[in-house]
Formats: C-alpha cells, sequence, structure tokens
C-alpha cells in the first residue's frame, strides 16, 4: 500500500484543520490504538486521559504553533483537544510505563515495545557522495495504515517533507529544505517519566525540522531537560552528524566513525547513565552493530549506494527481531510489532525515500522536499 501525502500550507492552526479533516477516521483509531496499549503496559485510560488534559498548557507553553497546530487538528477531527494531546504527548506516557516495566524486570516475551534501527552516512564513503541518514521505524503493528508523509510548505520557515503518524502536529523524523535531517530512536532510564513539566518530544522534532543551522537543530535536544530518554541522530547534507543520548538530565555524544554510525535502543555511552531498555528488547545488542557490518560491507566494495543501504533495511537476521521487524507470534495482538515505516533521507536532495510496513514487503517511494 502506497504512503499518503498531504500537502500542509498556511497557518499552524489551518495546517492542523487541514489534518484533522484529511484523516479524521485514522486520528480517531489512533486515540483507541494508545489507550489500548497504554493499558497494556499498566497505564488505565483514566490515568492516560487525566495526563494528557495536563499536557495541553505544557504544549502551549512550551511551543505555541505547535499547541495551535493540535488546535486545528482538533477542529479539523471533531474529536476533544484532550484527545489530540494524548497522541501527542504518547512518548511521555507511554515511555515512563517502559521504565516501570525494566525497572520491575518484566519479561521480555511479553514486552511488546518498539526497536528502531537508525544508521548516517557520511559523504566521504557513499558511492555517490551523498550524506544519507534513515532508519527502520518499527512501532505497534496496527497504526502502520495511519502513517503518512507531511509535505509542509511554509513561508517564514522551512519547507519540509516528512513521516508522521495521524494526529501529531509535527514530522516524526524527515528532512527539510536546508539540508538537516533527523530520525530518532526510543531509549529508557529508570529516570524516564519522573518529571512531566518540560518540554514534550514533539515539539522537539517540531523545532529539529525549523531549523536552518545544525547548531539550531541540536539546541532543541540538548538545551532543556527532557521528559523520557530519546536518540537522536542529526546529520546537515555537507556530511556532518551527531548522534545525541539523551537522558532526562543528562545527554552523551556519539560521532561517526570512519564515515559511518549506526544505533539501536541502548545507550552505547553509559556515562552518567543506566540504560534500560535492552531488559526488555534484547534484540537491541545485535541490531545496531549488525546494520554497521552491513553497510561496512558495501563500504569496502565502493557500493555503499541507496541500494545497498535499502538492503540493509530488509536484514532477516534474527527474524521477527530482525533489522527488518516482523510480528512475533508468540506476542498477542495488542502487544505487536513491526516495521510500519522505513526511510531513507538524502540529505543533499533534499529527499525521503519511504515505505509503509516492511521494506521487504513494500516499494520505496520518494518525496521531496519543495522549493
Amino acid at each position: 500500500m502506497p504512503l499518503e501525502k498531504l500537502v500542509l500550507t498556511g497557518t499552524p492552526f489551518e495546517r492542523g484543520v487541514t489534518h484533522g479533516e484529511t484523516f479524521e477516521a485514522k486520528i480517531k483509531e489512533n486515540v483507541e490504538t494508545y489507550l489500548d496499549r497504554f493499558a497494556e503496559h499498566g497505564l488505565e485510560e483514566s490515568r492516560a486521559r487525566e495526563l494528557a488534559e495536563e499536557f495541553i498548557p505544557i504544549f502551549e507553553e512550551t511551543h505555541e504553533g505547535f499547541a495551535a497546530e493540535m488546535e486545528g487538528i482538533a477542529e479539523g477531527s471533531g474529536l476533544p483537544l484532550a484527545d489530540v494531546a494524548l497522541i501527542n504527548a504518547r512518548y511521555e506516557l507511554i515511555y515512563g510505563a517502559f521504565s516501570s516495566e525494566a525497572d520491575e524486570g518484566e519479561s521480555t516475551t511479553d514486552a511488546g515495545v518498539d526497536g528502531c534501527t537508525s544508521f548516517g552516512i557520511q559523504p566521504e564513503i557513499s558511492a555517490d557522495g551523498h550524506t544519507y541518514i534513515g532508519q527502520n521505524w518499527d512501532w505497534i503493528q496496527a497504526l502502520t495504515d495511519n502513517v503518512f508523509v507531511m509535505d509542509i510548505r511554509r513561508e517564514k520557515k522551512p519547507n519540509v517533507v516528512a513521516l508522521t503518524e495521524a494526529g501529531i502536529a509535527t514530522g516524526r523524523k524527515g528532512v527539510n529544505e536546508h539540508g538537516i535531517g533527523f530520525v530518532a530512536n526510543g531509549l529508557v532510564t529508570p529516570e524516564d517519566g519522573k518529571n512531566q513539566r518540560r518540554k514534550p518530544y514533539m515539539v522537539r522534532c517540531r523545532e529539529i525540522l525549523d531549523a536552518e543551522r545544525l547548531d539550531t537543530a541540536i539546541e532543541p535536544v540538548v538545551a532543556t531537560s527532557r521528559v523520557c530518554s530519546t536518540n537522536f541522530l542529526i546529520g546537515h547534507s555537507e556530511g556532518e552528524m551527531i548522534n545525541i543520548e539523551a537522558a532526562p538530565e543528562t545527554a552523551n555524544y556519539l560521532y561517526p566513525e570512519d564515515g559511518l554510525i549506526t544505533h539501536a535502543n541502548h545507550f552505547e555511552d553509559r556515562t552518567g547513565v543506566q540504560s534500560e531498555f535492552e531488559k526488555l528488547i534484547p534484540h537491541t545488542l545485535y541490531r545496531a552493530s549488525r546494520m554497521r557490518r552491513l553497510l561496512g560491507r558495501a563500504r569496502t566494495t565502493g557500493t555503499l549506494d541507496v541500494e545497498a543501504i535499502q538492503s540493509a533495511l530488509r536484514d532477516h537476521f534474527s527474524r521477527p527481531s530482525s533489522i527488518c521487524r516482523h510480528v512475533d507470534d508468540a506476542l498477542t495482538e495488542r502487544r505487536n510489532n513491526e516495521t510500519i515505516a522505513s526511510l531513507v533521507l538524502d540529505l543533499n536532495e533534499r529527499k525521503m525515500l519511504a515505505t509503509q510496513g516492511p521494506p521487504c514487503q513494500s516499494a520505496y517511494q520518494e518525496f521531496v522536499v519543495a522549493e
């Protein structure tokens, strides 16, 4: 099934209305899907809705435009603003639950949590001299059909192409007209979710895509403390890139080695942090090294091109817990995850190649930032 693309123009509120009207049914589905998944991880619906209400003023305080876009989505979809806030704060809500599960030693056989695998390639080693970043985005199987491409066209801020979920007021990963792109992976520490009154993760994603320089893309991640841990891989078309392992109170920085960097869902640098996600998903401990090995093999033969990157993203070593993630028959349907999208960002061409669903089953489509 091809990915849907939605062109968004006008003010933040107007973009939100267009978004809400276009994906009304899918946004409602996402609310129910997240409420179900929250409950699976011990966060009951009444408490999830209460927390979502509390996040509304936090969005308003940290990013006026983001809050206006959420209001537009609510207006266009006919949903309460709190339901839209629930989706947009879903990272803080669910990763706090993951932290509790890891701390309590929850069984990995029914964890049902995500596991993205990311990469960055500098121009010195790519076959065409371009800078690439990308990832397989592993998440709730039921959301696969509700992922779409935002084609954002603005006068005073950068144009963007990015992947997101119906109801979320920003691209979750993508590239802008200045050749700045990013992808993100979940991380977990015992401190996640303990302080909710901080800039939400989705607002930080929005600010990265709004940046015109690499320093202003990095700033939203590192300038303020965070609610939950996240790994951000941010790159620039001239070949500079940084991987930021951001815990609530500290951030560790990784850089490419021999032109290449890969990352999964555990802290590579343990300085000042206690990495917890591997307790729930031990496959994080091999996916990044597997990706590095596959891409490195292509580098040594001079064939590290888009085809080689896509081939690595289709890798099935240790399936279903592979780089190309598939549903696990041992898990309940409500907890099952798969690769819901795969993306390759060519930062020089300002374009995104992306699939809907696992890349072994779907063709990559091309989306280019509007000039």
